[in-house]
C-alpha cells in the first residue's frame, strides 16, 4: 500500500515547544519520513522559534518529496505565535484552522 492510500500519521505536539523540545521534535518528524503527517497542535501553549524552524524545514522537505505534512488542528497560542513570527506557510497555518 502506498502512502497515498494510507491514512496520514498523526503527530501530537506537546504543550511546550521550546529550545529543549526542538531536538525531540526533529527526531519525531524524521521518524515519519516518507509518510504523510497531520500535526495536532491543540495542546500547545508555548512555541519557540527553534521548533517553528523544525516544522518549516519539515514542511519544505515533505513538499519536495511530494508528501503531505500539515497542521490539522491548532491552539490559539500556536496560531498566534506563528502569526507573530510572520509565518504564512499554508502547511503550518492552513486557512481552515485560522479563526
Amino acid at each position: 500500500m502506498s502512502s497515498k492510500d494510507a491514512a496520514p500519521k498523526i503527530l501530537k505536539l506537546p504543550e511546550v515547544l521550546d529550545l529543549n523540545a526542538a531536538n525531540r521534535l526533529h527526531e519525531q518528524v524524521l521518524a515519519h519520513k516518507g509518510e504523510d503527517i497531520d500535526i495536532d497542535a491543540t495542546e500547545v501553549d508555548r512555541v519557540g522559534a527553534q521548533c517553528v524552524q523544525v516544522l518549516l524545514a519539515a514542511a519544505l522537505s515533505w513538499r519536495a518529496d511530494d508528501q503531505i505534512l500539515k497542521v490539522k488542528q491548532a491552539s490559539d497560542a500556536f496560531i498566534k505565535t506563528l502569526q507573530l513570527l510572520g509565518i504564512s506557510d499554508e502547511a503550518l497555518l492552513p486557512k481552515e484552522i485560522l479563526k
